[in-house]
């Protein structure tokens, strides 16, 4: 009785172990699944800064090319743009919060959670 005991005692032993060996295998594959999201996400928004920065340069001299024809002075109307894109600049730092703060939290809390959501109800 005491061998079969013993046995059946090993055996829970190594299971659990082997049981933990899994659960730290699982955890780490979640870690790099979310870090690579996390990374992928922090790339495309690199990108797409650059992209809207170049946007914003190249729009910006083709308005101060109309203007100087307008106003006849090519010094104010780039003193004239930098004015909108400063002015357009503290805006953007007044309403930072709700315009990218929130939404990338919201997004990726939502993509947390509902990878953890899925886990639950498989």
């Amino acid at each position: 009785m005491t061998l079969n005991n013993e046995g059946d005692a090993r055996r829970v032993s190594k299971e659990t172990s082997e049981i933990i060996t899994l659960f730290q295998q699982y955890m780490k594959l979640e870690a790099i699944d979310k870090l690579s999201v996390a990374t992928t996400f922090l790339i495309a928004g690199g990108v797409i800064l650059v992209l809207a920065a170049s946007a914003v340069y190249f729009l910006s001299m083709g308005i101060v090319k109309t203007i100087s024809v307008w106003i006849g002075s090519e010094a104010g109307a780039y003193y004239l743009m930098g004015s909108i894109l400063i002015i357009f600049i503290i805006i953007f730092y007044c309403k930072r919060k709700a315009w990218v703060e929130d939404p990338v939290v919201r997004r990726i809390s939502r993509s947390m959670l509902k990878e953890e959501d899925d886990d639950e109800e498989a």
